[in-house]
């Protein structure tokens, strides 16, 4: 997880430069991350996975309005970021 010990100025400048990567170079990156602001800052497309199994690929709006908080929380669920 890219973000997941660092303080939210530094979280910022990591999807400002993930962001710059994407539009100015051109770049494709793969990120698992369970911080939901950050994927929704740097992701266009985003994979759910629960249990070891995708179980839903979309935007990340497309992907939120499918599933509950529940469902997002716990030790079983893992966005990974495309």
């Amino acid at each position: 997880e890219p973000t997941g010990t660092m303080d939210p100025i530094t979280r910022q400048a990591v999807a400002k430069s993930v962001l710059h990567a994407r539009k100015e170079l051109n770049e494709t990156f793969l990120i698992v991350s369970h911080d939901m602001d950050f994927i929704l800052a740097c992701c266009d497309r985003v994979g759910l996975m629960k249990g070891g199994k995708m179980v839903m690929v979309g935007t990340p709006q497309e992907v939120l309005k499918g599933f509950s908080q529940e469902d997002l929380d716990g030790d079983e669920s893992d966005v990974c970021e495309v």
